[in-house]
């Protein structure tokens, strides 16, 4: 019977009974004992991998879910920057989100791909898009931190820009990787660099390695050199501390890293670039052009660029950019323009006492209170007090009627010439009157600017092409109002040529009329001459020249407002014009470059063709985009019929109201013009080539100030703009028509002078239209009874 085990109550343990000898089991060979742990380990390993494969999978599918598609990359469209670019592809200024030029990868010089390679990835064209060191740093040594910062591929950076966020965790990491692997399937090396090189951070807001090339050296990017390449290849790792205006040093010790690595990896990656060109590069300290901080140049004409594109393909696209707009604008002679404008308008400041110290009004009754204001407008001026001094900036607190509105004093520059200290300048209590250019915000005030003196506006236009080059609308060199185009004033005698004009084609007059200067009433209106006294019996010719009022009134009777008013519209004038007398005298009002394109008529030979600025876009394909085509031309008067008409006009210039006109030494024709009060002043005027209108007058419509006329206050703004634009041309005479022919007349009595008459003056004449009637001989005392035979007593 077999022998019971029994339980050890003492110790629990179940143990083999006393008194029985137990056989040991052999020990296994030691051999079998490493198989054992080899298959072990095997088994371990196999699982290992099996999980791995299948955490592997479990993440890709996990963070694989809903990722962007790269496809989409095929459609690479960033925003880009417009440029506006004059007649000689200067550039005007830019319009943009972004600071971005897409250039295919074929413009891009080896120079430069070479230099971004060896800054951020040498070896992009060996991997698949991964740096598998950069990665396990990333996770061994970044990942516990959770915020992984492995080195990034130029794949995976283009995933991160243009499919991902830019925040930094591990589980972006994880996708950037994914989607960078299938970003080199869909994509080749070259397409990948392509948009790597066009969408990449270079400082100071400028995208992409063209609008590095342009921003820091002025040249486009296939014109790098390998020094100028390695300069800026380094600045995306860091664009603000890399900055080369701002930390050149910095700048200069990455192009030395980018030129070092270009140097130990020739060999194996780029065979083809000599280490004589390296050291040359290395040896030489590119030449920046200086970081460009001058204000836009020509705000009017960013202004219409921005509008014919919004027109042309639609606010979004216009914001996405990348349009080439070319204008008729010549830039330089656009500067000189708003410089002719600035000193005319100081000019005008210093006779008219509006600079210096701000005043404080002086009564003996105490200053009457600001007028109250419920809500402040933008454009509106205002009587404004100061009540404050602000700094950082130095700003001007006023009170304008209830309301607090600063200006800077850097913005009253025009009216400050010696620089006197905030508390000097506009001391509290002093007046003066203001614009609001911004309202202000819950608790802030509105931003103004100061209007002491007038504002001012200048056209000129090539007689040939009628393309427009040169449009100043303001004092400023700022965005905003364009008076140029957009403000409607009356244009005063400056319209009397258009009068004169459709009496010349109605051919009831011609330049030896003699027309009657004397007192006139109307109704209840009472026209005056600017001189105090009348002429009697005046020619045409004289009452231009002298801008006699009662002479225009005259011929605008005769030949019927409506006729008038049809020839301005046949002119280009748009403006809504009141058919009646008073029109000879320009009270309705219109823009500068409506009468611009009405005196370029009379300079072109009668034809009107509307002035150009915008003269083609292409699109960012580079393709020109189709324009709305301009009206059609028409024949509004004869050549013949417009000579005759500067033949006149010429007379203002060489004996008349702008004489001073003589001083550009060429054939020159216009009108100077002033409005009731000196309100509006004007010079419009051409020469063969050339036409130019200026206007001057406040926005409120406050009178200029004595003596403030056409001649004195507009026609020096346009005898300076003239000299610029016409100071490589060679005065050109009005080429005379053949059916113009030239009269001698009796001054006297308008009649054709009799043979050997002394005192004959050369008139001319419409063919066929010249006095058929000899004038008599007679003595002086003649003259009189002469007179009173034509007009009566």
């Amino acid at each position: 019977m077999p022998q019971r085990t029994r339980l050890d109550v003492r110790s629990g343990d179940l143990g083999p009974p006393r008194n029985v000898r137990v056989r040991k089991k052999p020990e296994p060979p030691e051999g079998s004992r490493w198989r054992r742990i080899f298959v072990w380990l095997a088994k371990l390993a196999l699982i290992g991998a099996f999980l791995a494969a299948a955490t592997f999978a479990g993440v890709l599918h996990y963070f694989g879910r809903d990722l962007p598609s790269v496809h989409a990359l095929h459609d690479y469209a960033p925003p880009q920057t417009t440029r506006v670019l004059d007649r000689h592809g200067h550039l005007i200024g830019e319009i943009f989100d972004e600071r971005r030029t897409i250039v295919p990868i074929e413009r891009i010089p080896r120079v430069m791909v070479l230099s971004v390679l060896a800054a951020e990835d040498a070896d992009f064209y060996f991997h698949e898009g991964f740096d598998y060191r950069g990665i396990l740093r990333a996770v061994l040594i970044d990942a516990p931190s959770g915020r992984p910062t492995g080195a990034s591929t130029i794949t995976q950076q283009v995933v991160k820009l243009l499919l991902l966020s830019p925040e930094r965790t591990l589980s972006r990491k994880i996708r950037e990787l994914i989607l960078s692997r299938r970003l080199e399937q869909e994509l080749s090396k070259d397409e990948i660099l392509y948009l790597y090189l066009n969408h990449i951070n270079f400082g100071s807001g400028r995208y992409g390695v063209q609008e590095a090339a342009r921003y820091y050296f002025g040249k486009d990017v296939d014109q790098l050199t390998l020094a100028e390449a390695s300069y800026i290849a380094g600045i995306p790792q860091s664009p603000s501390r890399l900055d080369p205006y701002r930390n050149p040093e910095a700048a200069k010790k990455r192009q030395a890293y980018v030129l070092r690595q270009l140097e130990e990896k020739r060999e194996t990656h780029w065979p083809d670039l000599s280490l004589e060109e390296i050291q040359a590069a290395r040896e030489k300290t590119p030449d920046l052009v200086g970081r460009d901080t001058r204000p836009e140049q020509a705000p009017e004409i960013m202004a219409h660029a921005r509008a014919i594109l919004r027109d042309l393909v639609g606010p979004e696209a216009m914001k996405r950019g990348g349009y080439t707009v070319h204008t008729s604008i010549d830039l330089e002679l656009q500067r000189a323009t708003r410089e002719a404008v600035r000193d005319g308008l100081h000019e005008h400041d210093a006779r008219q006492s509006r600079v210096g110290a701000l005043e404080i009004p002086k009564t003996k009754k105490g200053k009457a209170p600001l007028p109250p204001v419920d809500q402040l407008s933008f454009g509106r001026t205002y009587e404004a007090e100061v009540i404050g001094h602000l700094r950082d900036p130095d700003r001007i607190l006023f009170d304008a009627g209830g309301h607090e509105v600063t200006v800077t004093l850097a913005s009253a520059a025009r009216y400050n010439p010696k620089d006197l200290p905030l508390e000097d300048f506009a001391p509290i209590g002093a007046r003066t009157r203001i614009s609001i250019v911004e309202k202000g915000g819950e608790g802030s005030p509105a931003r103004g600017r100061l209007e002491r003196g007038p504002q001012a506006a200048a056209v000129v236009l090539d007689v040939r092409s009628r393309e427009v080059r040169a449009l100043v609308g303001a004092y400023e060199g700022s965005a905003g109002f364009d008076r140029a185009t957009q403000a409607k004033r009356q244009p005063g005698s400056t319209f009397k040529p258009i009068v004169y004009a459709e009496g010349i084609r109605s051919r009831k007059f011609t330049p030896a009329s003699r027309i009657l200067d004397a007192p006139a009433i109307y109704d209840q209106w009472r026209p005056q001459n600017y001189e105090p006294w009348f002429e009697g019996p005046t020619p045409m010719r004289t009452a231009i020249a002298r801008s006699i009022n009662l002479v225009a009134i005259r011929v605008m009777e005769a030949v019927g407002p409506d006729a008038v008013v049809r020839l301005a519209r046949d002119l280009g004038i748009e403006s809504h014009l009141e058919p009646t007398l008073a029109l000879s005298l320009g009270a309705s009002e219109i823009t500068p470059l409506e009468l611009a394109g009405a005196y370029a008529t009379f300079a072109g030979g009668g034809r009107y063709e509307a002035p150009r600025l915008i003269l083609a876009i292409d699109g960012p394909d580079g393709k020109r985009l189709p324009l709305p085509g301009p009206p059609p031309g028409r024949d509004v008067l004869t050549p013949a019929e417009a000579y005759v008409v500067t033949s006149l006009l010429t007379s203002v210039v060489t004996q008349g109201t702008a004489k001073s006109a003589q001083v550009l030494a060429r054939p020159i024709a216009g009108k100077t013009g002033t409005s009731n009060d000196s309100r509006d002043a004007w010079f419009a005027g051409y020469s063969a080539d050339t036409v130019a209108v200026v206007w001057v007058g406040f926005d409120d419509r406050r009178p200029l100030g004595k003596r403030e006329t056409g001649g004195r206050t507009a026609l020096p703004i346009f005898v300076k703009a003239m000299k610029a634009a016409e100071k490589n041309v060679p005065p050109r005479p009005f080429a005379r028509p053949d059916d113009v022919e030239v009269v001698a007349i009796d001054p006297g009595s308008g009649l054709r002078a009799y043979p050997g008459m002394e005192g004959a003056v050369d008139e001319v004449f419409l063919l066929g239209t010249a006095p058929t009637q000899e004038a008599r001989r007679r003595d002086v005392a003649d003259t009189s009874t002469l007179l009173m035979e034509e007009f009566g007593p």
